[in-house]
């Protein structure tokens, strides 16, 4: 990647926002080669004269900043390729569940809070008319189909929806400190997965993402890949990607959204224990499964009901209602 393409792609990213370090200093860079003294450009990007000085003299602006390649660069590229598209799916799930929420339930008493900007494990709270919390969500997407479904937990692969166990112990956690009910609210669109989406994504996003991630000297790596998607999102003809983003959105559109209560989650995961967390009947899962985690296995039309279904309850029947629907687990 040249200087020039480097700064072409941080315009779309960024715009005029404050670019992360060490991306910075290509402000000090353009000054300086612009005939602005080396001490001023540094005051200027907040960086010593000497810091700037080694970027002014490097050969390779852009290695200086990030690194090279490294050998396995393009297995890197890989993983970064399916996170960034992972990231976008969740992006664009989000943006289906805001329009369906705001339909069906088209309340001011109940209001839907974007919850997602903290890092945790919300993406929405939901707020009555005295702006108290009434519930939590946590949006679920899944494409991918587990092959040995049916001989290992019993279920079609087309039938299963897998949710770490931690996950649904932390869920329980929060909603019993809390006394506000959490509900995890699944979409699925088989076979569309983060590298499928990836795939749509420019080489030179890719590129600077992979060094990004994997340079000593990046400062808040997560950040650049949420910069990125929110870019997509946002301008995608800026990227090339305004056909294919309509057509993944249009798929998430179409498929049929479903709730899983936290409360629900771990009363069937204490009656089917063993049936459905197979890892636990594996010799050596630990061992030989490095970094996978230890999942339930729901069946999406038995375990799983309508978000329809929830929303209208909420809508018709009031808050109340719905909460004695979550806290018995019978969503």
């Amino acid at each position: 990647m040249t200087l020039e393409e480097l700064e072409s792609l941080l315009a779309k990213v960024y715009g005029e926002a404050i670019r992360p370090k060490p991306l910075h200093l290509l402000a000090g860079l353009t000054d300086v080669r612009s005939g602005v003294s080396l001490a001023q450009a540094a005051r200027k990007v907040g960086t010593t004269a000497g810091n700037l000085d080694k970027l002014v003299q490097a050969k390779d602006p852009v290695a200086h900043l990030l690194g090279k390649p490294a050998a396995d660069h393009l297995e890197k590229e890989k993983k970064v390729r399916a996170t960034i598209g992972q990231l976008i799916i969740g992006n664009l799930a989000e943006q289906v569940f805001e329009d369906n929420y705001r339909r069906t339930v088209g309340s001011r008493e109940l209001s839907l809070e974007d919850d997602r900007s903290g890092g945790g494990d919300t993406d929405y709270l939901v707020r009555n008319g005295q702006g108290r919390q009434v519930f939590r969500l946590n949006i679920k997407f899944h494409g991918s189909q587990f092959r040995k479904a049916h001989d290992l937990v019993g279920l079609p692969p087309e039938d299963c929806f897998a949710l770490a166990t931690y996950k649904i112990h932390s869920a329980l956690q929060k909603q019993e400190h809390e006394h506000l009910p959490y509900i995890f609210v699944i979409v699925g669109v088989p076979h569309l997965t983060g590298a499928v989406v990836g795939a749509a994504v420019s080489a030179d996003v890719i590129e600077f993402a992979t060094l990004a991630r994997h340079s000593a000297r990046f400062q808040g790596k997560r950040k650049v890949e949420d910069a990125i998607v929110r870019a997509i999102s946002q301008r995608p003809a800026d990227f090339g990607m305004a056909e294919s983003l309509h057509s993944f959105l249009e798929k998430i559109r179409g498929a049929i959204w479903r709730v899983l209560s936290a409360r629900r989650a771990d009363a069937l995961l204490r009656e089917k224990l063993f049936e459905r967390a197979y890892a636990l009947r594996v010799r050596g899962f630990a061992m030989n499964y490095r970094g996978a985690e230890l999942d339930m296995h729901f069946s999406i039309s038995g375990d799983l009901h309508p978000l329809e279904e929830m929303l209208r309850i909420l809508r018709d029947d009031g808050l109340h209602a719905l909460s004695v629907y979550l806290e018995r687990g019978t969503f």
